[in-house]
């Protein structure tokens, strides 16, 4: 896992890279994942099908009436591909600590089936999220530490 601080660039991914920027569960009544704000709506302003379409892929997990746990949406595009790394249920809330130790789980089970690929991650849970970089690097490096440089984390 290497942490770098620039912005995660959307629109340019190298091949067998996948983007992730940072989601939450609420679908939308039009089907669509709320992806207004932070790394999640510079994914969807890059890719604007995105809401809906990983509004129809949460919508498969188990949801509590408000917000759906999902973890990890990928999507493929050509010889890459994009998603959410799931760090919050609600976009009001703040983000969780548990639910980013699930969605990491199911990062490192996405790559360990892609070998060749490498992830590239707005760093889950800072900013909107409120919580502080060393408090998720507790919950990420246990699970995602062995993954050496094909995980970048980004610090803007």
């Amino acid at each position: 896992m290497k942490i770098v601080t620039a912005l995660l660039d959307f629109r340019q991914p190298a091949p067998k890279t996948l983007i992730l920027a940072t989601g939450n569960g609420v679908i939308k009544a039009d089907g669509t994942l709320v992806m207004g704000a932070g790394s999640a709506r510079a994914l969807a302003r890059a890719y604007p099908w995105t809401p809906r379409r990983f509004g129809a892929m949460a919508a498969q997990h188990p949801g509590n009436g408000v917000w759906h746990r999902y973890g990890l949406l990928v999507t493929p595009i050509g010889n890459h591909a994009v998603g959410l790394f799931q760090s919050k249920g609600d976009w009001r809330d703040d983000a969780s600590l548990p639910l980013i130790g699930y969605s990491a789980k199911k990062l490192a089970s996405w790559l360990r089936e892609h070998p060749g690929w490498e992830a590239h991650l707005a760093f889950p849970g800072i900013g909107l999220g409120g919580l502080q970089k060393e408090e998720v690097l507790e919950v990420l490096k246990p699970i995602l530490g062995d993954l050496g440089d094909r995980l970048v984390l980004y610090l803007s």
